[in-house]
């Protein structure tokens, strides 16, 4: 009975052993871990622990110049200041490298700043951060980058498109002459007849004058947004980014036959670099720096999967889309060489295409792009430029059509038709051949 007591205290005493070794142990390892402080030792207290010198702090290291490009840079505002076409006053914001001296370039064309076609704005300091530039164009597409010279070269900054605003209207686009709102008024007359949902817009390309009906309506573009993507793939071209023998082929095929797959390898192989996504950003930030600022790129047309905003529909007005036209024609964001090919590969629409903006207009050049799908109804529209040449002199007009909400296929065609050879007729008059 004494032994088996003996080793059943034993046996406790080893446990508790044990026990106590544990615990010693976690107490060890939560102060060289840095964690909560023992409890003072029931025996009596620790010896206190003398407290160390700190050491002196260690100076934070300057950064060193990078050669690397300035980030940016972005627009913190643009006002106009006063009227005129010169009137609009812009900030500019950027992330300098540091890496030197920097220049803000500027330019009205999509050429990638070549030379002798930019303003450059230096030298500035190289922890400059922003300038306020006054005196620019209103109504224009315009073009910044920061370019930094290092150690090792020129590193030039992302590209910046934007679209200035309009400060005085009437030197921006005059106000339509009595005659061209004649026209006007029988191109409202023909849409009201119809009892079609249509909209048109017709800009003179030469005077800049616009009018329209319903142009300022959203409506749904659908493979004529496209033409926007053709456009950009030029500005590629331009600046040399790519060879221009496949980029071009797929532009034709894009034109040809209103096709919507070929047009979408452009914006994600060429513009995207593989990101279908980046090319639909891209895409975005041209329009907008052309001032179609109601215009919305959501998706590629057909790809409705491949959605920037969840899935919501694209979106534009006829007048917006003759914005963007407008920017074509005049070869400044396309250098009249590149303008003239765009113009080009916009003639070869295949026969059966031609049925909407190309009627009743004798023998002109028509460059244009078609549009047509089912939204709870057909949607007929056709975009483009038709220009012709007298005395020697180039004379053209943008027109864009958009029929919606039609219970049959074609109902939109003869509509389109009417107001194609009314605006024709118009122009032909007003620039007959001396």
């Amino acid at each position: 009975m004494v032994r088996a007591r003996e080793v059943l205290l034993k046996r406790r005493f080893l446990v508790a052993g044990v026990f106590g070794l544990c615990a010693a142990l976690a107490v060890a390892a939560l102060l060289l871990a840095g964690g909560p402080q023992a409890k003072a030792d029931p025996i009596g207290p620790r010896f206190p622990t003398a407290t160390r010198t700190p050491s002196r702090p260690t100076p934070t290291p300057t950064p060193r110049p990078r050669p690397e490009a300035a980030i940016g840079p972005g627009l913190m505002i643009q006002q106009c200041r006063g009227a005129g076409p010169q009137s609009v006053e812009a900030t500019f914001l950027w992330s300098p490298s540091r890496g030197g001296r920097q220049w803000l370039d500027i330019s009205v064309h999509a050429d990638g700043f070549a030379p002798g076609t930019f303003l450059s704005i230096g030298p500035l300091g190289a922890d400059a951060f922003g300038y306020i530039l006054p005196g620019m164009l209103q109504g224009t597409p315009h073009f910044a980058r920061i370019n930094t010279l290092t150690s090792q070269g020129w590193k030039p900054s992302a590209t910046l498109e934007f679209f200035t605003p309009i400060c005085d209207a009437a030197a921006y686009a005059p106000p339509p002459a009595p005659d061209m709102l004649a026209l006007q008024t029988r191109l409202a007359d023909a849409v009201r007849l119809s009892g079609v949902n249509a909209a048109i817009s017709v800009t003179d390309l030469r005077t800049g004058e616009t009018i329209h009906v319903n142009g300022d309506q959203v409506r749904l573009p659908g493979c004529t947004l496209n033409l926007f993507t053709l456009m950009r793939v030029v500005i590629d071209l331009q600046q040399g980014k790519y060879a221009e023998p496949v980029a071009g082929d797929l532009i034709y095929q894009t034109i040809n036959r209103s096709d919507p797959i070929t047009s979408r390898r452009l914006l994600k192989d060429y513009i995207g670099a593989g990101n279908v996504y980046t090319g639909l950003r891209e895409v975005g930030d041209l329009m907008a720096g052309l001032g179609m600022t109601q215009t919305l790129y959501d998706h590629p047309p057909a790809y409705w999967h491949e959605s920037l905003n969840g899935g919501i529909d694209n979106r534009t007005t006829a007048l917006d889309t003759n914005r963007g036209l407008k920017a074509i024609w005049d070869g400044r964001v396309l250098h009249p060489g590149w303008r003239d090919y765009l113009l080009q590969k916009m003639r070869l629409v295949k026969p059966g295409l031609n049925y909407l903006v190309s009627v009743g207009t004798g023998g002109s050049y028509v460059s244009h792009k078609n549009g047509f799908l089912w939204a709870e109804g057909w949607v007929d529209n056709d975009i483009g430029i038709v220009w012709f040449d007298r005395g020697g002199q180039r004379y053209g007009y943008a027109i864009s059509y958009f029929s919606g909400d039609l219970s049959g296929k074609y109902d939109g065609i003869p509509l389109g038709q009417r107001l194609s050879s009314l605006t024709y007729a118009w122009f032909d008059a007003r620039y007959a051949a001396p």
